[in-house]
């Protein structure tokens, strides 16, 4: 069914004052029913606190252990002193020796010219001849390769806590980062991806109202709280009743009597019925109110022009 504009604005001055008047009943049941108190607790604010964890962008890591070090969202295990750091391999690294004590002429025909040279820097019986060049000995622990080279024993890789290894390299063990996502700092509630500030005592949040709880033995209602079950079902059917039967009074103006039967069928007749009683005689009030029938009377001269084709001026 077409609505015309008239009818359209009528419709919407009686539903606000059928919701007024649905209102107004609930008050005069004998205190069976009340609206909770509510109040506004701010714009909600997304969650980012992690609290002992690590922030890395809007998600929370465990933090690493000790003898680990974060390495992007993973934690790395440390080298430990001797090894070198090669990404996901420590290292037991060699050293050079240096180039060694060469001969010279004014040794003549004897390696003492080139001992004496080399434990003056290194200390006497610290230097070994290799080829015809001596060079000083390798710490503990290392060996000679080649001339001028030291290099260690292969590591237990295993027996020093690494993950396996390959000739002197060890890998390292990873922890892969677990990621959670942030929450609330302990002074604010948790809400539908939001954080709110915590309702105050005998109040519960829903986004951003804070509602009064449920009287003792009384049932939670929607935005109110009846005495029983029963008392709510009435409630909720009749202002879902009174809204319908209004809209289909109007479209119809009175001649849908279908629309009407189907409204007084609910459980809460005898409510409805008072309702419907009241709110013809408020149909009836603001029609013949002059300045509603006046813009009617306009609203109809428009669309009277603007259907012959003829420019408003």
């Amino acid at each position: 069914m077409k609505i015309s504009l008239p009818l359209l604005l009528t419709i919407l001055v009686l539903t606000q004052l059928s919701l007024e008047l649905s209102l107004s009943a609930v008050h005069d049941m004998d205190h069976e029913f009340c609206w909770k108190d509510s109040y506004g607790r701010g714009v909600g604010t997304i969650p980012d606190d992690c609290g002992t964890k690590q922030k890395l962008g809007a998600l929370c890591y465990p933090q690493c252990p000790s003898g680990y070090t974060r390495v992007g969202l993973d934690c790395q295990q440390n080298c430990p002193s001797g090894f070198t750091n090669q990404g996901l391999f420590c290292r037991l690294a060699e050293y050079g020796r240096g180039g060694g004590y060469t001969w010279w002429f004014s040794d003549g025909f004897s390696d003492s010219g080139m001992y004496r040279r080399c434990e003056a820097d290194h200390g006497r019986g610290n230097c070994e001849k290799s080829g015809a060049i001596v060079y000083p000995k390798c710490k503990s622990g290392y060996y000679p390769a080649g001339c001028c080279i030291c290099r260690p024993a292969v590591p237990n890789c295993n027996a020093l806590g690494f993950n396996g290894g390959f000739d002197l390299s060890c890998a390292k063990r990873l922890i892969i980062g677990s990621p959670s996502t942030a929450g609330c700092p302990a002074n604010k509630q948790y809400d539908a991806g939001l954080c709110y500030p915590a309702c105050k005592k005998k109040f519960y949040g829903v986004g951003p109202v804070c509602w009064s709880d449920t009287p003792s033995g009384w049932v939670g209602c929607g935005m109110g709280a009846a005495k029983d079950t029963k008392t709510c079902a009435d409630i909720i059917i009749g202002q879902i009743a009174a809204v319908g039967q209004l809209a289909i009074n109007i479209a119809t103006f009175g001649s849908s009597s279908a629309g009407v039967e189907a409204a007084n069928a609910a459980k809460s007749a005898g409510k409805l019925a008072s309702l419907t009683k009241k709110l013809k005689e408020l149909k009836e009030a603001v029609l013949a109110n002059s300045k509603i029938s006046k813009v009617v009377e306009q609203a109809k001269k428009f669309k009277k022009l603007k259907d012959a084709g003829q420019k408003i001026k």
